[in-house]
Protein backbone atom coordinates (compact mmCIF):
# COMPACT_ATOMS: atom_id res chain seq x y z
CA UNK A 1 0.00 0.00 0.00
CA UNK A 2 1.22 3.49 -0.90
CA UNK A 3 0.39 6.17 1.67
CA UNK A 4 0.71 9.93 1.36
CA UNK A 5 0.97 11.52 4.80
CA UNK A 6 0.29 15.26 4.79
CA UNK A 7 1.37 17.19 7.86
CA UNK A 8 2.27 20.74 8.87
CA UNK A 9 4.99 19.51 11.22
CA UNK A 10 7.73 16.93 10.68
CA UNK A 11 11.25 16.57 12.14
CA UNK A 12 13.89 18.43 10.19
CA UNK A 13 16.72 16.44 11.77
CA UNK A 14 17.35 13.63 14.24
CA UNK A 15 17.36 16.13 17.11
CA UNK A 16 14.13 17.92 16.12
CA UNK A 17 10.95 17.15 18.11
CA UNK A 18 8.58 18.87 15.65
CA UNK A 19 5.95 16.31 14.68
CA UNK A 20 8.10 13.48 16.04
CA UNK A 21 5.03 11.28 16.51
CA UNK A 22 4.25 11.57 12.77
CA UNK A 23 7.71 10.24 11.95
CA UNK A 24 7.40 7.41 14.46
CA UNK A 25 4.06 6.39 12.95
CA UNK A 26 5.47 6.59 9.41
CA UNK A 27 8.45 4.44 10.43
CA UNK A 28 6.14 1.81 11.92
CA UNK A 29 4.07 1.79 8.71
CA UNK A 30 7.22 1.24 6.64
CA UNK A 31 8.25 -1.60 8.94
CA UNK A 32 4.80 -3.12 8.36
CA UNK A 33 5.45 -3.14 4.61
CA UNK A 34 3.81 0.11 3.45
CA UNK A 35 5.38 2.67 1.11
CA UNK A 36 5.19 6.09 2.74
CA UNK A 37 5.63 9.58 1.35
CA UNK A 38 5.43 12.54 3.73
CA UNK A 39 4.49 16.03 2.54
CA UNK A 40 5.56 18.72 5.02
CA UNK A 41 6.40 22.45 4.95
CA UNK A 42 9.75 23.58 3.68
CA UNK A 43 12.33 25.12 5.95
CA UNK A 44 15.36 27.32 5.56
CA UNK A 45 17.77 24.57 6.54
CA UNK A 46 16.10 21.47 5.05
CA UNK A 47 16.36 19.82 1.66
CA UNK A 48 13.24 19.85 -0.48
CA UNK A 49 13.36 16.07 -1.02
CA UNK A 50 15.12 13.26 0.77
CA UNK A 51 14.70 9.66 1.86
CA UNK A 52 15.17 8.88 5.53
CA UNK A 53 14.55 5.55 7.27
CA UNK A 54 12.65 4.30 4.24
CA UNK A 55 10.34 7.34 4.13
CA UNK A 56 10.22 9.64 1.10
CA UNK A 57 10.04 13.20 2.47
CA UNK A 58 8.91 16.12 0.30
CA UNK A 59 9.09 19.62 1.76
CA UNK A 60 7.09 22.16 -0.21
CA UNK A 61 8.56 25.58 -0.98
CA UNK A 62 6.25 28.56 -0.48
CA UNK A 63 8.61 31.56 -0.24
CA UNK A 64 12.29 32.47 -0.46
CA UNK A 65 14.10 30.24 2.03
CA UNK A 66 14.94 33.00 4.49
CA UNK A 67 11.19 33.81 4.79
CA UNK A 68 9.97 30.25 5.38
CA UNK A 69 9.07 30.49 9.06
CA UNK A 70 5.42 29.42 9.11
CA UNK A 71 5.73 25.69 9.67
CA UNK A 72 8.24 25.34 12.49
CA UNK A 73 9.05 26.90 15.84
CA UNK A 74 7.71 26.95 19.37
CA UNK A 75 3.93 26.45 19.26
CA UNK A 76 3.71 25.72 15.55
CA UNK A 77 1.78 27.71 12.95
CA UNK A 78 -0.64 29.60 15.28
CA UNK A 79 2.20 30.82 17.50
CA UNK A 80 4.36 31.76 14.51
CA UNK A 81 1.59 33.85 12.98
CA UNK A 82 1.10 35.61 16.31
CA UNK A 83 4.84 36.11 16.75
CA UNK A 84 5.40 37.47 13.21
CA UNK A 85 2.14 38.96 11.83
CA UNK A 86 3.84 39.65 8.49
CA UNK A 87 3.66 35.89 7.86
CA UNK A 88 -0.04 36.32 7.06
CA UNK A 89 1.13 37.82 3.75
CA UNK A 90 2.93 34.56 2.96
CA UNK A 91 0.22 32.25 4.34
CA UNK A 92 -1.82 32.09 1.07
CA UNK A 93 1.32 30.93 -0.78
CA UNK A 94 1.96 28.35 1.95
CA UNK A 95 -1.54 26.92 1.57
CA UNK A 96 -1.51 27.03 -2.22
CA UNK A 97 1.86 25.25 -2.40
CA UNK A 98 0.63 22.57 0.00
CA UNK A 99 -2.51 21.99 -2.08
CA UNK A 100 -0.57 21.81 -5.36
CA UNK A 101 2.01 19.39 -3.98
CA UNK A 102 -0.73 17.25 -2.42
CA UNK A 103 -2.48 16.99 -5.80
CA UNK A 104 0.76 16.05 -7.55
CA UNK A 105 1.87 13.46 -4.99
CA UNK A 106 -1.59 11.93 -4.58
CA UNK A 107 -1.41 10.61 -8.14
CA UNK A 108 0.92 7.78 -7.06
CA UNK A 109 -0.68 6.93 -3.71
CA UNK A 110 -3.50 4.62 -2.63
CA UNK A 111 -4.70 6.72 0.29
CA UNK A 112 -4.15 10.23 1.66
CA UNK A 113 -3.63 10.61 5.41
CA UNK A 114 -3.98 14.21 6.59
CA UNK A 115 -2.97 15.15 10.14
CA UNK A 116 -4.97 17.88 11.84
CA UNK A 117 -8.28 19.34 10.76
CA UNK A 118 -7.09 22.23 8.60
CA UNK A 119 -4.62 20.00 6.78
CA UNK A 120 -7.54 17.69 6.03
CA UNK A 121 -9.50 20.62 4.60
CA UNK A 122 -6.68 21.59 2.26
CA UNK A 123 -6.23 17.95 1.24
CA UNK A 124 -9.75 17.80 -0.20
CA UNK A 125 -8.68 19.06 -3.68
CA UNK A 126 -6.21 16.16 -3.92
CA UNK A 127 -8.95 13.73 -2.95
CA UNK A 128 -11.37 15.13 -5.52
CA UNK A 129 -8.94 15.56 -8.41
CA UNK A 130 -7.08 12.27 -7.96
CA UNK A 131 -10.14 10.36 -6.69
CA UNK A 132 -8.20 8.94 -3.75
CA UNK A 133 -9.66 8.18 -0.30
CA UNK A 134 -8.87 10.69 2.42
CA UNK A 135 -8.42 9.87 6.12
CA UNK A 136 -8.15 12.86 8.49
CA UNK A 137 -6.69 12.49 11.98
CA UNK A 138 -7.69 15.03 14.65
CA UNK A 139 -5.02 15.43 17.32
CA UNK A 140 -6.29 17.96 19.86
CA UNK A 141 -5.41 21.55 19.01
CA UNK A 142 -7.72 21.34 16.00
CA UNK A 143 -10.75 20.68 18.23
CA UNK A 144 -10.43 23.72 20.44
CA UNK A 145 -13.14 26.36 20.50
CA UNK A 146 -13.17 28.43 17.31
CA UNK A 147 -10.95 26.00 15.42
CA UNK A 148 -13.68 23.56 14.40
CA UNK A 149 -15.86 25.66 12.10
CA UNK A 150 -14.73 23.61 9.12
CA UNK A 151 -15.20 20.31 10.94
CA UNK A 152 -18.72 19.61 9.55
CA UNK A 153 -17.41 20.18 6.02
CA UNK A 154 -14.44 17.87 6.49
CA UNK A 155 -16.62 15.26 8.22
CA UNK A 156 -18.92 15.26 5.20
CA UNK A 157 -16.28 14.95 2.48
CA UNK A 158 -13.46 12.95 4.03
CA UNK A 159 -13.79 9.17 3.72
CA UNK A 160 -13.24 8.81 7.43
CA UNK A 161 -11.97 10.62 10.51
CA UNK A 162 -9.78 9.29 13.30
CA UNK A 163 -9.04 10.78 16.71
CA UNK A 164 -6.43 10.06 19.38
CA UNK A 165 -8.89 9.53 22.21
CA UNK A 166 -12.11 7.54 22.57
CA UNK A 167 -14.30 10.33 23.93
CA UNK A 168 -13.82 12.51 20.88
CA UNK A 169 -14.45 9.57 18.57
CA UNK A 170 -17.77 8.85 20.27
CA UNK A 171 -18.82 12.51 20.28
CA UNK A 172 -17.99 13.02 16.61
CA UNK A 173 -19.70 9.79 15.63
CA UNK A 174 -22.89 10.89 17.36
CA UNK A 175 -22.74 14.47 16.08
CA UNK A 176 -22.01 13.79 12.43
CA UNK A 177 -23.15 10.21 11.97
CA UNK A 178 -19.98 9.37 10.07
CA UNK A 179 -17.22 6.80 10.45
CA UNK A 180 -14.88 7.92 13.23
CA UNK A 181 -12.14 5.63 14.49
CA UNK A 182 -10.04 5.73 17.64
CA UNK A 183 -6.36 5.65 16.67
CA UNK A 184 -4.09 6.10 19.71
CA UNK A 185 -0.49 7.16 19.35
CA UNK A 186 2.24 4.72 20.22
CA UNK A 187 4.79 5.16 22.97
CA UNK A 188 8.56 4.91 23.08
CA UNK A 189 10.91 4.24 25.96
CA UNK A 190 14.68 4.49 26.13
CA UNK A 191 17.12 1.71 26.92
CA UNK A 192 19.45 4.41 28.26
CA UNK A 193 19.21 6.86 31.12
CA UNK A 194 20.66 10.31 31.67
CA UNK A 195 21.85 10.95 35.22
CA UNK A 196 20.18 14.30 35.68
CA UNK A 197 21.05 14.54 39.35
CA UNK A 198 24.72 14.60 38.44
CA UNK A 199 24.24 16.94 35.50
CA UNK A 200 22.21 19.52 37.42
CA UNK A 201 23.72 19.02 40.87
CA UNK A 202 20.55 17.58 42.38
CA UNK A 203 20.99 15.94 45.78
CA UNK A 204 20.31 12.26 46.32
CA UNK A 205 17.56 13.07 48.79
CA UNK A 206 15.81 15.48 46.44
CA UNK A 207 12.70 14.47 44.48
CA UNK A 208 12.50 15.41 40.79
CA UNK A 209 9.11 16.42 39.36
CA UNK A 210 9.37 16.36 35.56
CA UNK A 211 7.50 18.41 32.96
CA UNK A 212 8.12 17.62 29.29
CA UNK A 213 6.57 19.80 26.59
CA UNK A 214 6.60 23.18 24.93
CA UNK A 215 6.18 26.17 27.21
CA UNK A 216 2.70 27.23 26.14
CA UNK A 217 -0.29 28.48 28.06
CA UNK A 218 -2.54 25.74 26.70
CA UNK A 219 -0.15 23.21 28.26
CA UNK A 220 -0.26 25.00 31.60
CA UNK A 221 3.24 26.45 31.42
CA UNK A 222 1.99 29.54 33.22
CA UNK A 223 0.82 27.34 36.11
CA UNK A 224 4.16 25.62 36.69
CA UNK A 225 5.67 28.62 38.47
CA UNK A 226 2.73 28.83 40.88
CA UNK A 227 2.82 25.07 41.50
CA UNK A 228 6.57 25.25 42.17
CA UNK A 229 6.10 28.21 44.53
CA UNK A 230 3.41 26.44 46.55
CA UNK A 231 5.44 23.24 46.66
CA UNK A 232 8.57 25.09 47.84
CA UNK A 233 6.68 26.45 50.84
CA UNK A 234 5.72 22.92 51.87
CA UNK A 235 8.66 20.77 50.78
CA UNK A 236 12.00 22.21 49.66
CA UNK A 237 13.30 18.77 48.67
CA UNK A 238 11.23 18.86 45.43
CA UNK A 239 13.02 20.10 42.30
CA UNK A 240 11.06 20.80 39.12
CA UNK A 241 12.80 19.81 35.89
CA UNK A 242 11.22 21.55 32.88
CA UNK A 243 12.17 20.10 29.48
CA UNK A 244 11.06 21.63 26.20
CA UNK A 245 11.21 24.68 23.94
CA UNK A 246 10.00 28.10 24.96
CA UNK A 247 10.86 31.20 26.94
CA UNK A 248 10.98 30.48 30.71
CA UNK A 249 11.02 34.23 31.46
CA UNK A 250 7.58 34.57 29.88
CA UNK A 251 6.19 32.29 32.58
CA UNK A 252 8.36 33.39 35.51
CA UNK A 253 10.28 30.13 35.74
CA UNK A 254 13.77 31.64 35.80
CA UNK A 255 13.24 33.25 39.21
CA UNK A 256 12.43 30.12 41.20
CA UNK A 257 15.13 28.29 43.21
CA UNK A 258 13.45 24.89 42.79
CA UNK A 259 13.03 25.01 38.98
CA UNK A 260 15.61 23.77 36.47
CA UNK A 261 14.95 24.61 32.83
CA UNK A 262 16.82 22.55 30.23
CA UNK A 263 15.31 24.01 27.05
CA UNK A 264 14.90 21.91 23.93
CA UNK A 265 16.81 18.61 23.92
CA UNK A 266 17.04 15.85 21.27
CA UNK A 267 14.26 13.21 21.25
CA UNK A 268 16.58 10.39 22.33
CA UNK A 269 17.72 12.48 25.31
CA UNK A 270 14.13 13.37 26.20
CA UNK A 271 13.26 9.67 26.43
CA UNK A 272 16.34 9.00 28.53
CA UNK A 273 15.36 11.69 31.06
CA UNK A 274 12.38 9.83 32.53
CA UNK A 275 14.17 6.98 34.38
CA UNK A 276 16.09 9.39 36.66
CA UNK A 277 12.99 11.39 37.65
CA UNK A 278 10.46 10.62 40.39
CA UNK A 279 7.14 12.23 39.37
CA UNK A 280 5.65 13.35 36.06
CA UNK A 281 3.43 16.44 36.00
CA UNK A 282 0.94 17.48 33.31
CA UNK A 283 -0.87 20.76 34.16
CA UNK A 284 -2.41 21.13 30.67
CA UNK A 285 -5.67 22.89 29.86
CA UNK A 286 -6.15 20.95 26.63
CA UNK A 287 -4.63 17.77 25.20
CA UNK A 288 -5.49 15.04 22.74
CA UNK A 289 -3.48 12.13 24.06
CA UNK A 290 -0.15 13.53 25.30
CA UNK A 291 2.84 11.49 24.17
CA UNK A 292 4.95 12.69 27.10
CA UNK A 293 2.39 11.24 29.51
CA UNK A 294 2.55 7.85 27.78
CA UNK A 295 6.36 7.90 27.77
CA UNK A 296 6.51 8.83 31.46
CA UNK A 297 4.10 6.06 32.47
CA UNK A 298 5.89 3.51 30.29
CA UNK A 299 9.10 4.51 32.09
CA UNK A 300 7.49 3.84 35.48
CA UNK A 301 6.70 7.36 36.71
CA UNK A 302 3.62 8.17 38.80
CA UNK A 303 1.55 11.01 37.35
CA UNK A 304 0.05 14.22 38.69
CA UNK A 305 -2.15 15.62 35.93
CA UNK A 306 -5.32 17.49 35.04
CA UNK A 307 -8.58 15.70 34.27
CA UNK A 308 -8.70 15.84 30.49
CA UNK A 309 -10.50 13.26 28.29
CA UNK A 310 -7.33 11.77 26.83
CA UNK A 311 -5.74 11.63 30.30
CA UNK A 312 -8.75 10.02 31.99
CA UNK A 313 -8.64 7.21 29.44
CA UNK A 314 -5.08 6.36 30.45
CA UNK A 315 -4.39 7.28 34.08
CA UNK A 316 -6.09 5.26 36.81
CA UNK A 317 -6.35 6.06 40.53
CA UNK A 318 -3.63 3.46 41.06
CA UNK A 319 -1.18 5.06 38.62
CA UNK A 320 -1.60 8.76 39.26
CA UNK A 321 -3.33 11.69 40.93
CA UNK A 322 -5.80 13.63 38.77
CA UNK A 323 -7.12 17.10 39.61
CA UNK A 324 -9.33 19.75 38.04
CA UNK A 325 -7.90 21.96 35.31
CA UNK A 326 -6.09 25.07 36.66
CA UNK A 327 -6.24 23.84 40.26
CA UNK A 328 -2.65 24.70 41.16
CA UNK A 329 -3.12 23.94 44.87
CA UNK A 330 -4.37 20.42 44.10
CA UNK A 331 -1.51 19.84 41.67
CA UNK A 332 1.03 21.01 44.26
CA UNK A 333 -0.64 18.90 46.95
CA UNK A 334 -0.44 15.81 44.76
CA UNK A 335 3.25 16.40 44.11
CA UNK A 336 3.95 16.87 47.81
CA UNK A 337 2.05 13.70 48.71
CA UNK A 338 4.14 11.66 46.31
CA UNK A 339 7.37 13.44 47.25
CA UNK A 340 7.14 12.43 50.92
CA UNK A 341 6.02 8.84 50.27
CA UNK A 342 8.62 6.76 48.41
CA UNK A 343 6.52 3.58 48.66
CA UNK A 344 3.54 5.35 47.11
CA UNK A 345 5.68 6.65 44.25
CA UNK A 346 7.11 3.21 43.59
CA UNK A 347 3.71 1.49 43.67
CA UNK A 348 2.06 4.06 41.41
CA UNK A 349 5.01 3.99 39.01
CA UNK A 350 4.72 0.22 38.69
CA UNK A 351 0.97 0.49 38.06
CA UNK A 352 1.65 3.18 35.45
CA UNK A 353 4.04 0.85 33.60
CA UNK A 354 1.52 -1.99 33.81
CA UNK A 355 -1.27 0.27 32.54
CA UNK A 356 0.65 1.10 29.36
CA UNK A 357 1.43 -2.60 28.82
CA UNK A 358 -2.23 -3.48 29.41
CA UNK A 359 -3.40 -1.01 26.76
CA UNK A 360 -0.88 -2.33 24.20
CA UNK A 361 0.08 1.22 23.25
CA UNK A 362 3.01 0.98 20.87
CA UNK A 363 3.78 2.30 17.41
CA UNK A 364 3.52 -1.13 15.77
CA UNK A 365 -0.05 -1.52 17.06
CA UNK A 366 -0.85 2.05 16.05
CA UNK A 367 0.45 1.46 12.52
CA UNK A 368 -1.53 -1.78 12.26
CA UNK A 369 -4.71 0.07 13.25
CA UNK A 370 -4.14 2.79 10.66
CA UNK A 371 -3.28 0.32 7.91
CA UNK A 372 -6.48 -1.60 8.64
CA UNK A 373 -8.49 1.63 8.30
CA UNK A 374 -6.68 2.55 5.09
CA UNK A 375 -7.42 -0.86 3.56
CA UNK A 376 -11.08 -0.54 4.49
CA UNK A 377 -11.53 2.93 2.99
CA UNK A 378 -9.72 1.83 -0.18
CA UNK A 379 -12.07 -1.14 -0.55
CA UNK A 380 -15.11 1.06 0.04
CA UNK A 381 -13.86 3.65 -2.46
CA UNK A 382 -13.23 0.95 -5.07
CA UNK A 383 -16.71 -0.57 -4.62
CA UNK A 384 -18.30 2.89 -4.83
CA UNK A 385 -16.63 3.44 -8.21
Amino acid sequence: MKILIITTSYPRSDIDLSGIFIRRLAMAMVQAGAEVTVLAPGNRDSRTRETSQGIDIVRFIYAPKYLMRIGYGDGGIPENLGRWPWLFVILPFFLLSMVIHAVLLAKECDVIHANWLHTGFFSLPAKKIRKKPLVVTLRGSDLRKGASRILPFVARWANTITTVNKKWAEELRIKFGCDVFYTPNGVDISDKAIDLKARFDIGDNEVVALYVGALRKVKGADLIAEIARITYEVDQSVRFLVVGPGDPKEFGLERLPNVIYTGRIPPYEALAVYPHCDIFILPSRSEGRPNALLEAMASGLPVVATKLPGVLEIVTDESGILVDVEDTFALAEGICRLAKDHSMRKAMGQKARERIAELSIDWQSSAKTYLGIFEEVCLCAASAD
